[in-house]
């Protein structure tokens, strides 16, 4: 799974927990529903491979957020709320079972009395009963971790029923993995058809926002200051045992709108990563420098609040023979009214995941 990909879906975790508080009196429409998740493909990646695809339940509930301050946020409709849900990999022996929960976000594409589609995404945790064990489970390359992170994203059509009652249909797809946090972590792709029964109150047209403006850019330049922290479990070997390192940095960044929802933006990054130092000195037998400065370029899109951001990274200041000498970073950013951001960035090498980075700073 692309790590652009993963990133998009991302996006509700800070769009859904913001959208909601303060709007628990909005008169808006509330849906609880039941859906049923079955897999369109085998894990093959894994020892022995299964045979059957997975199936899945999942329980939902939302609110469909109409209020002009919540348009404001992306410009658009959306509902937003929690799931939680439960698969069978049918795989008993190497993959097992998975419990799991977490937020959505889904823009409403098409709202009509009787019918309407949406695009959603989600991001949460899972636990699965069967994880990699050297000894108990060696061809179970897809989870290092019982914990893991849980991804997705889906496309889905309602249609009511009766008054209170609608159908609901789609595809759905989610991920699980640990984000490298420790090894092996191959994760899991679930590509499922989905169907369900929906229970809803107070539906309604959507408001004209042909008068909606949002409020006027009053600045061409931001900058902003952002604190990394992160951490990887390097696995045991025949000397050393297993172990978690902490990785903390700083980056800071420059960016000019070209207009309110694109930036293009640039800037600096130092890294104390912990880990890489352990590793080098499992490579060469002794401690060398393994502090990083990278140079960063790219383009940041601007919704109301929030930022996906895309930069292009490379390592002027890393240790001469190690390679690659560049590297992407992704990130989900909710900027506060004071100026106060927070997040979640990616690192990766192509659609190799190498750390998720938890961040928080100020935006000028």
């Amino acid at each position: 799974m692309s790590t652009l990909r993963i990133f998009l879906t991302a996006w509700l975790i800070l769009e859904s927990c913001i959208g909601a508080i303060g709007q628990v009196q909005e008169p808006e429409e509330r849906e609880i529903g039941v859906i049923a998740l079955a897999g369109l493909t085998k894990a093959s990646h894994i020892t022995p491979a299964s045979t059957q695809t997975p199936v899945g339940i999942e329980v939902r509930y939302s609110v469909l957020h109409t209020r002009r301050e919540s348009w404001e946020q992306c410009q658009c409709f959306f509902r937003s709320g929690v799931f939680v849900n439960a698969y069978s990999f049918r795989n008993p022996v190497v993959l097992g079972q998975s419990i799991g929960g977490g937020l959505f976000y889904e823009p409403v594409l098409v709202h009509r009395p009787r019918w309407g589609l949406s695009l959603r995404a989600l991001a949460g945790i899972t636990y699965v009963s069967r994880s990699y064990g050297a000894i108990t489970n060696p061809g179970n390359v897809a989870f290092g971790t019982p914990i893991n992170g849980l991804i997705g994203g889906g496309l889905y059509g309602r249609f009511t029923l009766a008054t209170g009652w609608r159908l609901l249909a789609g595809l759905d797809y989610k991920h699980i993995s640990n984000a490298g946090i420790r090894l092996p972590n191959q994760g899991l792709n679930i590509p499922a058809l989905s169907v369900g029964i929906q229970r809803y109150t107070m539906s309604g047209r959507l408001p004209d926002t042909r008068t909606w403006q949002p409020t006027q850019m009053d600045k061409r330049w931001m900058f902003r200051a952002l604190a990394i922290a992160s951490a990887k479990v390097l696995e045991a070997n025949d000397r050393d045992p297993e172990q978690a390192y902490p990785i903390f940095g700083l980056t800071l960044i420059a960016g000019y709108h070209l207009t309110r929802s694109h930036v293009l933006s640039g800037g600096f990054e130092m890294i104390d990563d912990q880990y890489f130092k352990e590793q080098i000195r499992r490579w060469t037998g002794r401690y060398q420098p393994y502090r990083q400065g990278t140079l960063l370029a790219g383009y940041e899109f601007w919704q109301g609040h929030f930022s996906f951001t895309a930069h292009m990274g490379w390592n002027a200041v890393r240790p001469l023979w190690y390679k690659p000498a560049t590297y992407q970073k992704y990130g989900l950013l909710y900027r506060f009214g004071n100026g106060f951001t927070t997040g979640v960035v990616v690192k990766t090498y192509g659609d190799n995941t190498k750390n998720f980075q938890a961040v928080a700073g100020m935006t000028f």
